[in-house]
């Protein structure tokens, strides 16, 4: 499958499950729970583009989960300077990257496994900076 039509099944996946995915030059590489919108930036290649949309969608499964530490307890009730909502934001990332790439796997989605970890390991960096560092 090339990198265009796995992300076209991903669209079709969120679109199933009430999201709209955006593809701009601005885009901000998130999913918005409340609006059901998937942003994504352009100026990175196809191939992050779909592990980035990947991870987005692990997000969405998270958010239909019960089965994950409940993310949203903590965060609901802590400000986002404190550790523990630092911590469990970073917890949330890590996860969302595991169900992405299950996703993929279920989908029938092909992983360069090299360049995927380094977008993954490149993601994780910056979360974990801005968790321990009070000022990020």
């Amino acid at each position: 499958m090339t990198h265009e039509n796995a992300i076209c099944t991903l669209e079709c996946w969120a679109y199933a499950r009430g999201y709209c995915v955006h593809f701009a030059h601005d885009g901000d590489d998130s999913v918005d729970e409340i609006a059901k919108i998937i942003s994504i930036n352009t100026t990175r290649s196809l191939e992050t583009q779909l592990y980035t949309l990947l991870h987005e969608c692990g997000h969405i499964l998270i958010y239909g989960s019960d089965k994950v530490v409940n993310v949203k307890e903590v965060t609901d009730h802590y400000g986002e300077k404190s550790n523990i909502y630092r911590v469990f934001r970073v917890i949330e990332e890590v996860e969302a990257w595991k169900r992405g790439l299950s996703l993929a796997d279920r989908l029938g989605i092909g992983i360069d496994k090299k360049k995927w970890n380094r977008d993954v390991a490149r993601a994780l960096k910056q979360y974990m900076k801005w968790c321990l560092d009070p000022n990020f």
